[in-house]
């Protein structure tokens, strides 16, 4: 008798519905840079000694410093810093490819011309 009392307590809890997990709302990590502004021209530098940062905030190392007129690609921003990614190989000889973050008072959009 008892025997069968485990086995019936086991097959119910086999045989059970399992109970819904509860649903968790999806955030990104705090960590993550979130959507950038576009253009079809690229962005510069503006400033003639910018830190390119290892994070957004002048807290974090310098990785190098940026000069006026290098080109940058936007990858994402946080608070007051893109984070960029150098098109080309930078006056002050970051290679090309390098990320790291910039403030963004430093970064602005190139000017498209079209000739007709």
């Amino acid at each position: 008798m008892r025997s069968t009392l485990i086995y019936a307590a086991v097959v119910g809890a086999l045989l059970a519905p399992a109970a819904p997990a509860a649903a968790q709302p999806h955030t990104a990590p705090a960590s993550m840079p979130t959507a950038v502004p576009t253009n079809p021209c690229g962005f510069h530098i503006t400033g003639s000694s910018v830190n390119l940062r290892s994070g957004a905030g002048t807290r974090y190392a310098s990785l190098g410093h940026l000069r006026e007129g290098d080109d940058v690609a936007l990858l994402g921003e946080r608070g007051t810093w893109y984070k960029v990614r150098l098109r080309e190989r930078s006056a002050s000889g970051i290679r090309e490819g390098a990320t790291g973050w910039v403030a963004k008072r430093y970064v602005k959009k190139h000017i498209c011309m079209q000739l007709n």
